[in-house]
């Protein structure tokens, strides 16, 4: 039958159900929304009490006894749905069984959920992907998974079931970013979820994205104390302090299943904050809900631009993976999601404090797609989470160029018009450039002898962007202290698709926290290593004193290093 009044629910936020009184036989209902807004009094019969259900955690065992549930599990979404006996509230509906042929469920007390922690700082950064993981992912090694953060599983956990709404989910990368955070797709509505506060047995949904796009995960109210609300009887990433927006939900439909039957909802208006994310469920108090990130995504294909706007929980876990879900799903969404592609990627971070970092990179091949959304996740998380005192990042702007063919060409070869050279003179390179299924290229770059030059050996190093940044990197073996340092350090990435051209000469030199400084004569070098430590300094054998670039119109492949003599200039 419909629940009539909130009497019930209001008497059971004061009046809880105490654990030692729990005993086995014991009849009560369950009050959840099901089809339409729809409150329904499910009779439940009390099992008895699993002792060390989890951690330090206590869960009581019911029995639903309704046909709805015949041959069916609990479905996820009533997670939080109130349990009553004798007119108390036992607790929240919190878990039950893939495959489970008989309706039985967890109950998480509620007297554990009033001694949920509201407050205290948030759960800390997670460590950020370093430069030489970004370089690599740009050059094709390893996976984009790799350098993404993953949230920890507690034995026994099952996958939170979330909204998409406006992207692509079906298979493939998308999916694999969701189960990095313990979540799984399903169907369900951007909008239609109505307004106003839930109540005790109502719907309500966490949003992790919004506007273009939703990602929300739903759940039960559990009790409504004023402007507190108690929700969900277990954690959704057990995050401790949050600010995540909650919102108003609806359920559309319930999908019966022996494997994981689940409530079909719309997400509606926000009303609040969810402010605790812990072992025995979540918080909410009403009010004005959090801001999000927001992330502008264009992406064009030929002549044709396609634009979103999103926003993105501001939780510093979840912040790279949702990136990464959002530029993934906005390159799939018109587009070829598998095969070979081409994706040239401009990413502009802007800083509360106006300052801002871009860079841009390429990536071709069978996986560009997935490699282009873990660099874009990696790239935010690199900056959000540094290590340095920073300010916030407060946009991300994502420009992507997808061409659904591979578009490369191999450096084949790579000659200077001389070898022995003079100091202040020209060098002009010939680079040969074979593109994929085209007629090669022939590209001239000049790049020329600095005046001060010694007469000896000086290297000319040919090679694509990508490969250049990080040979530059290990090169001058920068570690930086600050965060302006580690800004220096972005924008001395080269992309694939330039091709570098530069001059090294064999000098040694020092690299101190903070500082490289190649070419140092060895009084110099002396004084800037004063009072660090052999593990702090790196000595450096070379330094590069010229380069020359060219953007070249697809990716580029492949490295060279010519000798060359530099001769002594008679006067």
């Amino acid at each position: 039958m419909f629940v009539a009044t909130l009497l019930l629910a209001a008497q059971a936020a004061t009046l809880p159900y105490e654990l030692a009184e729990v005993r086995p036989g014991q009849r009560g209902v369950c009050v959840t929304e099901w089809v339409d807004g729809q409150r329904w009094e499910i009779p439940v019969e009390v099992m008895g009490v699993l002792e060390g259900a989890g951690p330090e955690r206590t869960a009581v065992l019911v029995r639903f006894d309704d046909p709805r549930f015949a041959g069916s599990g609990v479905p996820a979404g009533m997670s939080g749905s109130p349990v009553y006996i004798d007119g108390r509230l036992l607790g929240a509906v919190a878990f039950g069984w893939a495959f489970a042929r008989e309706p039985l469920a967890g109950v998480t007390p509620f007297s554990s959920m009033r001694r949920i922690e509201v407050g205290g700082p948030p759960a800390s950064s997670p460590p950020p992907p370093t430069l030489e993981q970004l370089l690599a992912l740009a050059r094709g090694e390893g996976t984009p998974l790799a350098i993404l953060p993953a949230l920890p599983r507690p034995a026994g956990w099952s996958p939170q079931p979330v909204v998409v709404a406006g992207l692509p989910t079906a298979g493939g990368f998308s999916v694999e970013l969701l189960a990095r955070a313990g979540l799984v797709a399903m169907a369900g509505a951007a909008s239609g979820g109505g307004g106003g506060v839930p109540e005790a047995g109502e719907m309500a949904a966490v949003l992790l994205i919004w506007g273009d796009a939703t990602l929300a995960a739903g759940g039960t109210v559990t009790a409504r104390d004023g402007d507190t609300l108690y929700a969900f009887g277990h954690p959704l990433f057990g995050l401790g302090t949050v600010a995540l927006p909650a919102a108003r939900a609806r359920v559309l439909a319930v999908q019966g299943s022996f494997q994981n039957p689940f409530k079909l909802f719309a997400v509606g208006e926000p009303f609040g904050t969810f402010v605790a994310d812990r072992p025995a469920g979540m918080v909410a108090r009403v009010g004005a809900p959090p801001e999000g990130l927001p992330v502008s995504i264009a992406v064009r294909r030929g002549n044709d631009e396609t634009r979103w706007r999103f926003f993105a929980a501001r939780v510093p876990v979840l912040e790279p993976l949702l990136t990464a879900f959002l530029v993934n799903g906005a390159l799939t969404a018109q587009g070829a999601g598998v095969g070979e592609a081409t994706v040239r990627l401009d990413l502009t971070a802007t800083f509360q404090d106006g300052a801002s970092a871009a860079v841009t990179q390429d990536f071709v091949g069978a996986d560009a797609l997935a490699r282009s959304a873990g660099f874009a996740g990696a790239f935010l998380g690199f900056l959000s989470n540094s290590p340095f005192l920073h300010p916030p990042v407060t946009r991300l702007e994502v420009r992507a160029l997808h061409t659904e063919a591979a578009r490369r060409a191999v450096i084949t070869q790579a000659y200077p018009r001389r070898q022995r050279v003079r100091p202040g003179e020209d060098i002009t390179l010939t680079a040969h450039l074979q593109p994929e299924g085209g007629e090669e290229a022939r590209v001239r770059l000049t790049v020329r002898v600095p005046p001060d030059t010694p007469p000896g050996r000086l290297d000319l190093v040919v090679a694509d962007g990508a490969a250049w940044s990080a040979y530059l990197q290990r090169a001058t073996a920068i570690r930086p202290t600050t965060f302006a340092q580690q800004l220096a350090q972005v924008a001395l990435l080269d992309t694939a698709s330039t091709l570098v051209a530069a001059l090294e000469a064999f000098e040694p030199g020092v690299a101190a926290p903070g500082a490289s400084q190649p070419g140092l004569p060895p009084s110099w070098a002396a004084t800037l290593t004063v009072g660090l430590s052999p593990a702090q300094t790196t000595r450096l054998r070379t330094s590069m004193v010229a380069v020359a670039r060219w953007r070249a119109p697809y990716p580029l492949e492949g490295a060279f290093r010519i000798p060359l003599t530099v001769e002594e200039v008679r006067q």
